[in-house]
């Protein structure tokens, strides 16, 4: 304990002396601890963006695939697809109609696997409803005549809607993103789904138009059918808005144009039974565990799904990609920012107490003849060593809290500015400009009018004061004051007090 305070004491009488080493551990370790921040920080958030991003997949027919029937279809007449369609029995035309969609049980199939944690289905088509009228497709059907009869021939017109099916309401991509919300009525739920009932959800200022309201009913028409089954009566139990396109709508942006009129939303059974394709989704929609387990899904849609390549499972590890590479990148720069810090503490340390001890040859000497053992006098230099490394990282605790976010930021801004140069240089080739042609939307991803996502809101770095980091700082200034007594331990022991006396 004696020499303890000695030590103690031996610090308070060099302050300037001291003042220098914590002046040049305390400006690298401010750096060391800042680094480490924000490594821990970066490494948090890429764990947290796991779970939310990178592990949504979509099972639906491969792009390749819907080409070349674009290709086929686009080689015939009029004349030969009529003559094709009068010919066919009712199961061929089945068939063309859902040459595109993927059967039912695939996607129930898939998503029996262990990794899937949730799965919808979903259906888009077209469904005539004969007693309104799309007034923004009507426009653009009277732009033309060859707009008009090809449209024709497709069976789009004026009084053509959109209708999305899936499993429950609630849960459609649009309504989880907070691209549309409910404002009157209730979603349609998974009972609905199971008994087909046939409910609807209607855009809020289409309803307002037709003059219609929750409890209405409105009449569509059965794709492909006719006589006494081809009518089909859905009454609206929902009324919902576009959020972004309600905004720019109030602002006078759009006038009367009216860009989320065109889609209705019901239950998935009953978008196939108006659309005629019993047993038929365009794609199955799942979340997975995390993105760690891409691999292990695809390798499971190719043994048991793939069929050539007429069907594809796609993921959103490429947006996983854009929000987690900066995070990574800024990781890796800092723990090696970090390394070259403590190499230079640890230097720096070294340097300082040889310096040291070399100018106290005389009064180690003294303390040794008179008496004091090798382990008193070691213990008193390890007291000053302690202290001057505890001041130092107490003071580079404190900046840490106050630049960790700047020096985060300005490490991120340098990994997105990397990462926007090569996605410039990649859209700029042939691939990518491939890429931008076939590229079909995640259904995660919503429409036209998505507003800003928590995934994009997450690729800000958000550099925190974690506990963590006063542990580690710990444990920092243990390894630095063990090397700094590394010299006085050898020079301590080495030194004999006659040779030292008999010198002076």
């Amino acid at each position: 304990m004696r020499s303890i305070r000695r030590g103690f004491r031996s610090f308070r009488r060099h302050p300037a002396r001291n003042l220098v080493v914590v002046l040049l551990l305390f400006v690298c370790l401010t750096f060391s601890l800042s680094m480490l921040s924000v490594k821990l920080a970066a490494d948090s958030q890429t764990k947290a963006v796991k779970q939310r991003v990178g592990n949504y997949g979509e099972l639906r027919s491969s792009s390749n695939f819907m080409m070349s029937i674009f290709e086929q279809e686009r080689g015939k007449s009029d004349t030969e697809r009529a003559k094709e369609a009068r010919s066919m029995s009712e199961e061929e035309r089945l068939a063309e109609r859902a040459k595109t969609l993927v059967p039912e049980e695939l996607a129930d199939s898939f998503s029996r696997d262990s990794y899937i944690v949730t799965f919808d289905k979903v259906l888009t088509a077209g469904i005539t409803l004969p007693k309104i009228t799309n007034t923004e497709l009507a426009n653009m059907l009277g732009f033309s005549k060859e707009i008009k009869d090809s449209a024709a021939a497709s069976g789009i017109t004026g009084n053509t809607f959109v209708f999305e099916g899936n499993c429950n309401g609630a849960s459609a991509a649009d309504f989880l993103n907070g691209n549309k919300k409910l404002v009157q009525g209730s979603f349609y739920t998974y009972a609905d789904y199971r008994q087909a009932n046939p409910v609807v959800l209607i855009e809020k200022n289409l309803a307002e138009q037709n003059k219609l309201g929750v409890g209405d009913s409105i009449e569509a028409e059965v794709n492909d059918k006719s006589g006494k089954d081809a009518k089909v009566n859905l009454e609206i139990v929902g009324i919902y808005q576009t959020v972004q396109a309600e905004r720019q709508s109030q602002q006078g942006i759009f006038g009367s144009f009216n860009p989320a009129g065109n889609k209705f939303f019901a239950p998935l059974s009953v978008v196939q039974n108006i659309n005629n394709t019993p047993d038929y989704i365009e794609l199955g929609s799942y979340y997975f565990d995390n993105v760690d387990h891409t691999s292990e899904l695809q390798d499971t849609f190719n043994s048991k799904i793939a069929d050539g390549d007429k069907y594809e499972f796609v993921t959103d590890n490429q947006q996983y990609g854009l929000i987690a590479d900066p995070l990574q990148k800024v990781g890796k720069t800092s723990m090696i920012g970090l390394a070259g810090a403590l190499g230079a503490c640890a230097l720096i340390i070294l340097l300082a107490m040889a310096i040291i001890i070399g100018g106290r040859t005389r009064e180690l000497g003294v303390l040794k003849a008179i008496g004091a053992t090798d382990r008193q006098v070691i213990a008193q230099h390890a007291m000053e060593v302690v202290c001057i490394c505890l001041v130092a990282v107490i003071l580079a605790m404190g900046v840490t809290a106050i630049i960790g976010q700047s020096l985060g930021n300005w490490l991120m801004s340098g990994s997105k500015s990397n990462q926007d140069q090569t996605k410039q240089q990649d859209s700029n080739g042939i691939s990518g400009m491939i890429s931008q042609l076939t590229e079909r939307n995640l259904y995660k991803e919503g429409g036209l009018f998505s507003s800003a996502t928590q995934e994009e809101e997450s690729s800000q770095l958000q550099v925190v004061y974690r506990g963590s980091l006063l542990l580690y700082a710990i444990l920092i200034l243990l390894v630095i004051s063990l090397l700094g007594m590394a010299i006085p331990v050898v020079w301590i022991t080495r030194l004999k007090p006659a040779r030292v006396l008999s010198i002076e």
